[in-house]
């Protein structure tokens, strides 16, 4: 009976170190993920033709003149009275919104001859997002030397954080901030948030 006995309790240790130990190694938590945006392209069919009779044309809105960014010269204020005019203005960079025509398109190409193709690019997404399920890094395991190393590639990578060894706010941001630039779910210190930063 003795025997039986410790054979059950050594069984019941075993069990729950096991369980402990999966529940340090794979811990998980329901992150937000932004999608991932990407570039695409769309082809409209012009119709170039005066009659549309028989024929199903829609109205399109479509970009002729993709936007930029462009360098421009502001003043830099109204009082500015410098002999040297260059002196008062400051170059800036400005967002160029794009520029869109109202157009009747063809649903394809074979409807009418009389059309020329357009293409157009359009940013399409790639990467869906929403809550989703994924690895962290358990609270136990988050020791002080492994936050030091988060803290260095994140310096690498061009986030400004002290090397502390402490998850402060700065931390948490910088790595939000990292997570959300790489299209990565965030919120927590995942797993694939060390792989990104090259942390094994």
């Amino acid at each position: 009976m003795k025997l039986f006995y410790s054979i059950c309790i050594t069984v019941c240790f075993t069990v729950v170190s096991v369980a402990q130990k999966n529940t340090q190694l794979e811990c998980k938590a329901n992150l937000m993920s932004d999608p991932v945006w990407g570039d695409g392209e769309k082809v409209h069919y012009i119709f170039t033709g005066t009659d549309t009779t028989g024929l199903s044309v829609t109205v399109t809105k479509i970009k002729v003149v993709e936007g930029r960014k462009e360098k421009v010269k502001r003043k830099k204020s109204r009082d500015c009275y410098s002999p040297n005019p260059e002196d008062c203005y400051i170059e800036v960079e400005e967002e160029i919104p794009a520029i869109t025509m109202n157009m009747y398109t063809l649903s394809g190409p074979d409807k009418t001859e009389e059309h020329e193709i357009r293409k157009e690019k359009i940013k399409v997404i790639v990467k869906e997002g929403g809550m989703k399920e994924v690895n962290i890094v358990c609270a136990k395991n988050r020791s002080e030397k492994l936050v030091q190393r988060i803290q260095e590639a994140l310096i690498t990578n061009g986030y400004q954080v002290d090397v502390t060894g402490k998850m402060d706010e700065i931390t948490n941001n910088a790595i939000t901030a990292f997570q959300k630039k790489n299209g990565l779910a965030y919120g927590d210190l995942t797993l694939e948030v060390l792989a990104a930063l090259g942390i094994k």
